[in-house]
């Protein structure tokens, strides 16, 4: 918590670490919680059955009103590998 000079709270947002990974023909966004770099392989559930796509984008420190996507939506992400 952060405290202000006039001795209010500033409220401390939750941020999150997004990925953008593509799947062959589908793109989607994911919550990723280990160190990720773009061009990374990352493995995640579609549709019931896994699948590995190429990270294209990684966005760190991401609050809740900047997100591309709505928090509630986000999935993590299975599994990252170079």
């Amino acid at each position: 918590m952060i405290h202000s000079m006039s001795g209010g709270v500033i409220k401390k947002y939750a941020t999150k670490t997004l990925i953008k990974v593509r799947f062959d023909d589908i793109v989607k966004w994911y919550e990723c919680l280990v160190p990720v770099f773009v061009g990374d392989t990352a493995i995640a559930e579609i549709e019931g059955e896994e699948k590995s796509g190429k990270v294209e984008e990684v966005l760190n420190q991401v609050t809740a009103d900047k997100s591309p996507v709505p928090f509630s939506s986000l999935k993590e992400i299975l599994q990252i590998s170079e």
